[in-house]
């Protein structure tokens, strides 16, 4: 049964979104307090910020409410991974894209987010921790994107850590378009990101199976959707698994709307590898940079990815079927 909510944390990233996240984290606040529960506002300031504060805050509350996008929840959830009982937390969506928000169906109006979070229910989802060969940091991304020690990477996520084609769209987009475009700037920046992708060879193994092979694009996915782009079907998100993508290169530059096409359908090709996995390990020849949803995490030649069943408690009005 769940806890009484009658504290909450709600930690802000006033940078997301082309909304004001601190006007829409007030309005879910003043609601909460109609329902009787005391919150507490903490704005972050910068990469890691989420994390930090929910490790060491979070713990006297009840609940916690990430108010950003998917990259805000994620740091919230890696501080409260860190803890050894953590509370449930809530998510408000006022990010670009939120692939959460869309799997979950969590709604981006502030206060039915709020009555969403108190009257729903705790469901608990896996969650995937990120580690492997010591990365670096890169030099030639948008300010504001990577961070200034490794120790501020992200090293767990809720539902993506990809590399290849799209994989740099979230944090390579700069701020100014995601608040311009929205949306349109990721599908924008992933398509030209498809076109300049260069193939790479790498020596895979999903819970010890060798898939080694050459590829425009991996993932390892625990939602609906990617990017809002890609769909998924027959997503479960408290069995233990993830779902893992691999995309071969298409034979020549015209294939490449056709295997475009196909992937967003949902179609089944021989150039798109799909396996249920605890466990992938990817080697590669040179560094490659991954993103951890939807966050610059890091460039290594060794990515082990690794799911953790049933960590965290996400407040949901319901829970979603597969």
């Amino acid at each position: 049964m769940d806890k009484y909510i009658e504290t909450a944390l709600v930690i802000v990233n006033p940078q997301a979104g082309r909304r004001g996240a601190i006007d829409s984290a007030d309005l879910l606040i003043e609601e909460f307090r109609n329902g009787g529960v005391r919150s507490h506002k903490r704005k972050t300031s910068g990469i890691s910020d989420a994390r930090d504060i929910a490790f060491n805050e979070a713990g006297q509350y009840d609940l916690v409410v990430a108010c950003g996008g998917d990259g805000t929840l994620s740091e919230v959830v890696a501080g409260l991974m860190r803890l050894d009982s953590p509370p449930p937390v809530g998510f408000l969506p006022v990010g670009s894209t939120c692939d959460v928000a869309r799997t979950f169906e969590i709604s981006s109006n502030p206060r039915q987010a709020a009555r969403d979070i108190l009257l729903g229910t705790s469901f608990a989802i896996d969650i995937g921790h990120v580690s492997g060969s010591t990365p670096i940091l890169r030099d030639d991304l948008p300010e504001g994107v990577v961070p200034q020690s490794r120790e501020q990477l992200p090293d767990y996520f809720t539902y993506i850590a990809s590399f290849g084609a799209f994989t740099e769209t979230s944090y390579a987009t700069r701020r100014a378009l995601k608040k311009m475009l929205g949306h349109f700037a990721y599908v924008l920046t992933g398509l030209q990101s498809v076109i300049d992708i260069a193939p790479m060879e790498v020596d895979v193994k999903i819970d010890g199976v060798d898939y080694s092979g050459t590829y425009i694009f991996g993932g390892v996915v625990n939602s609906f959707s990617v990017g809002g782009m890609i769909r998924l079907d027959d997503v479960i998100f408290d069995d233990g698994f993830f779902e893992v993508m691999l995309v071969k290169p298409p034979r020549n530059v015209g294939q490449i709307a056709k295997l475009l096409s196909r992937l967003l359908n949902r179609k089944q090709t021989r150039s798109i590898i799909r396996k249920k996995a605890r466990e992938v390990i990817l080697e590669f020849k040179e560094p490659v940079s991954f993103t951890v949803d939807g966050e610059y995490g890091g460039t290594r030649t060794t990515w082990r990815i690794y799911n953790i069943p049933s960590a965290i408690k996400l407040r949901v009005h319901h829970p979603p079927e597969s």
